[in-house]
């Protein structure tokens, strides 16, 4: 039951943390805080509940195999696919971190939205909770929104203008 309450509420909140990142002022206004401490709150939230979905099933089924991540056959890397979220998830975090050291964090930092297509497909394929077709409808759509959230980030970081270094 806790792994279960872990796994769903960590989606929903790595969900919401995606949607932050595009919704800056709006962030600020529903939460009342800055953009950073809030999507800070909700990274932290997200580190603890994905380090207890895994920790208790390995517990329970006394068995920590379930940290090595599975990487074919397709189908069971896919269903097995909040293995290798897990990592990544934790990579992307570990790298914002440090993120005044590395002048290049955010493209690591990109890998959360990888993460949770995976986590998606994981939910989909195995995740008890996800079998209602209302559900799995939203997850779908959830994953959509994350996809053009990715798009729009990476074609904005493109477009944006650069300023002039020899303009004063």
């Amino acid at each position: 039951m806790i792994a279960r309450f872990a796994a769903t509420f960590a989606y929903l909140t790595v969900f919401l943390s995606i949607l932050s990142s595009e919704y800056l002022a709006k962030m600020r206004k529903i939460s009342g805080l800055p953009f950073l401490k809030a999507h800070h709150i909700l990274a932290r939230t997200v580190v603890l509940l994905i380090l207890i979905h895994p920790l208790s099933l390995a517990l329970e089924a006394q068995d920590f195999r379930i940290f090595l991540p599975v990487f074919y056959p397709i189908e069971m890397f896919l269903a097995l696919g909040g293995r290798t979220a897990f990592y990544l998830f934790l990579l992307a975090a570990g790298i914002a971190l440090y993120r005044r050291k590395y002048k290049n964090w955010k493209n690591v930092h990109y890998l959360n939205y990888l993460a949770f297509l995976l986590v998606s497909a994981h939910a989909l394929l195995i995740g008890s909770d996800f079998r209602l077709d209302i559900i799995r409808m939203l997850v779908f759509v959830m994953a959509v929104v994350v996809i053009w959230i990715f798009i729009h980030k990476r074609a904005g970081a493109k477009t944006k203008p650069r300023k002039n270094e020899n303009s004063v």
